[in-house]
């Protein structure tokens, strides 16, 4: 697979509309406009969706640190 879409190929990439893909460049996804058409990378799609993952560890982890960090502050 190329490495940047359309837009409207990104949408079918991440099976999504195209105004949820807006809503998510206004959120942070990358994007470029080259003389008016404008381009997606498809890695930066996979990162946008990974960032909101779900993984249990990681945020178990994180929820442990902030809780020690929070009991070393209150001492």
């Amino acid at each position: 697979m190329r490495g940047y879409a359309r837009l409207k190929n990104a949408c079918k990439y991440a099976d999504v509309s195209q105004t949820t893909m807006r809503n998510w460049f206004s959120n942070g996804l990358k994007f470029s406009k080259v003389k008016g058409i404008l381009l997606i990378k498809l890695t930066d799609i996979d990162n946008y969706i990974a960032q909101y993952s779900k993984d249990s560890d990681r945020r178990a982890s994180a929820i442990a640190s902030e809780v020690l960090n929070d009991l070393q502050y209150a001492q």
